[in-house]
């Protein structure tokens, strides 16, 4: 009953920030951060289910890192030259 409680808090929360951004922000600057799912996924479930280092070594801290490049990527604006 604590997981089922405590999953569906994780969810209530998800979308109530979703949609918080959704309000001032364009969608096409919201939609990119949902690729960060799986890693705070990975992440709290590795602290929750005390993994430790099994699920935290370098294939998620190297997919942490990609993601926040992304993320960057979408959203800096470039100047464009004349």
């Amino acid at each position: 009953m604590l997981m089922l409680f405590y999953l569906a808090c994780i969810s209530v929360v998800a979308y109530s920030l979703w949609g918080i951004l959704l309000k001032y922000n364009p969608v096409s600057k919201v939609a990119i951060f949902g690729f960060t799912n799986q890693v705070f996924g990975v992440l709290l479930s590795a602290w929750w289910l005390g993994e430790g280092s099994a699920e935290l070594g370098w294939n998620a801290l190297l997919a942490l890192i990609l993601v926040c490049i992304g993320i960057c990527i979408v959203n800096v604006k470039f100047e464009k030259q004349a």
